[in-house]
């Protein structure tokens, strides 16, 4: 059964958006995976299907819970090796200033959790690995993120502040009729520095 029969026989969840351009096997199979291991999971505690992105390089699955949502990303793309997925947190809007500060993977709360773990990133699986990769990934996400899964957020927010308290606000880089650049901050990344960091 290909990808977009298995997506055929699911009813699809109200305000869930499928998009798919030409998936590799690969993308293919991790997002099926996905949706029969992790999917299940995180309905169980409230969130629902918002979006499913399954490209060449790239998946992108997004489930929501009011104003919480669970990202779950792979890319294979030639320049992103070694070839990774996260699950990631978060709170609030979607766009990507604010996602980016808003946010963190699941390996952020591991090692919050238990700072002799040598926490990290999945490393993205292949054929006969992704069943056991995935499966994985879903019980470390009971197991260190289930106060967010219930909709305690105590140790998101308290994390997310160590992972933002150093980085700076994005910078523009204007150019002037002579070449000499100005710079300036991006401000709504400035107001997301104040309001997440």
């Amino acid at each position: 059964m290909g990808y977009f029969d298995f997506l055929k026989r699911r009813k699809k969840p109200k305000n869930e958006t499928v998009k798919a351009s030409e998936p590799s096997p690969e993308q293919t199979l991790f997002a099926k995976t996905v949706l029969a291991v992790i999917s299940p999971t995180v309905e169980q505690f409230g969130f629902s299907r918002r979006s499913v992105e399954v490209e060449q390089h790239f998946t992108t699955i997004i489930f929501r819970k009011d104003k919480q949502y669970i990202k779950i990303n792979g890319s294979t793309y030639p320049t992103d090796y070694p070839y990774s997925y996260n699950i990631i947190f978060g709170e609030g809007g979607e766009n990507i200033i604010e996602r980016d500060l808003n946010s963190i993977a699941l390996w952020r709360l591991k090692a919050k959790i238990d700072p002799t773990l040598k926490a990290k990133e999945y490393e993205f699986p292949f054929g006969d690995k992704v069943k056991f990769s995935v499966s994985n990934a879903n019980e470390e996400l009971i197991k260190y993120a289930n106060a967010f899964l219930c909709g305690n957020l105590t140790l998101f927010y308290e994390t997310r502040s160590e992972q933002n308290k150093d980085r700076k606000p994005y910078k523009i880089y204007t150019p002037n009729e002579n070449g000499v650049f100005t710079i300036t901050e991006e401000a709504t990344s400035v107001e997301q520095k104040k309001k997440y960091g």
